[in-house]
């Protein structure tokens, strides 16, 4: 069964005229890492928080073991499903050395621990049971970063979802909190979803990979099909760059295909909405089928 899921999800930030996230429906199974990718403005943040209901939808579903996610069942879900935010700063309160901000989510939930709890959990994020009594400020930014990891881990979620979690830090940090991530997911069959701008961060970890543009996924499938053969010629022009492009090229306006302006590839089918098809590798392009 799949844990956990978005049907048709729609979200519109405020004052905004047309949809952040438009119609999305992804999934991840446990023991699964889904990528997702996309340039800047492409709604890859936005789906994150409204998956984690810290944004409201404007239509659709989050789905938690199945079951649409509920206020009721809103406190439970949040102690399994838990977030990892691109910057550690913001996410760790000054004030607060890192034995308190561990302690939280056991206080919050009503859930015994221990300095030796505590002192496992930032072993677990390969750190020293010293920096405990040390507040935020004091530590590097990639020591921040496996603080918020392991305060995420505290209550033994089974998915966690984050949002860059290596693109504040420098390149060999990346690579360390990077192959940290896999062999925490690894060893805890963790369900992930990992937006990033960064393809490379991306290939590391992801088993699938949903490519958005304009708030709508164009294709999906499994990492090495996606990467290996892309459908879509979003998707194509993304790999060939390499990195994010900025969101400040044309978008063409709804109904339709919202890439029609910059596709080399365009027809007079692309004026009609498109749907994602073709399997496991699914791309939202009528031409290129």
């Amino acid at each position: 069964m799949t844990f956990l899921a978005v049907e048709h999800l729609s979200v519109r930030h405020r004052r905004a005229v047309t949809d952040a996230v438009r119609d999305v429906s992804l999934e991840v199974a446990p023991g699964e890492v889904l990528g997702v990718v996309g340039e800047s403005g492409s709604g890859k943040s936005t789906l994150l928080k409204a998956w984690l209901s810290l944004l409201p939808a404007r239509s659709g579903l989050v789905l938690w073991q199945g079951r649409p996610l509920t206020s009721a069942s809103l406190r439970a879900f949040r102690r399994v499903v838990q977030p990892v935010f691109q910057d550690p700063r913001a996410a760790l309160d000054p004030r607060l050395a890192v034995r308190e901000a561990l302690a939280e989510p056991f206080q919050v939930h009503r859930e015994p621990f221990s300095e030796a709890t505590l002192a496992r959990l930032l072993d677990e994020v390969q750190l020293p049971a010293e920096l405990l009594p040390r507040r935020p400020a004091a530590l590097s930014a990639g020591q921040r970063q496996r603080v918020a990891l392991a305060r995420a881990l505290a209550l033994s979620p089974r998915a966690l979802l984050l949002d860059e979690p290596v693109s504040a830090l420098d390149v060999s940090v990346q690579a360390q909190v990077l192959t940290l991530l896999h062999q925490l997911q690894v060893a805890r069959g963790l369900a992930m979803v990992l937006v990033s701008h960064d393809l490379a961060v991306v290939r590391t970890l992801a088993t699938r990979v949903a490519v958005l543009f304009a708030g709508r996924v164009v294709e999906q499938g499994p990492a090495a099909d996606v990467f290996g053969d892309p459908g879509h010629p979003y998707t194509r022009q993304l790999l060939a760059a390499g990195i994010e492009r900025g969101g400040d090229w044309a978008t063409a306006p709804e109904p339709g295909c919202a890439f029609r302006l910059r596709c080399r590839h365009a027809q007079p089918s692309c004026l009609e909405t498109p749907t994602l098809s073709g399997g496991a590798h699914a791309w939202a392009c009528p031409v290129l089928k």
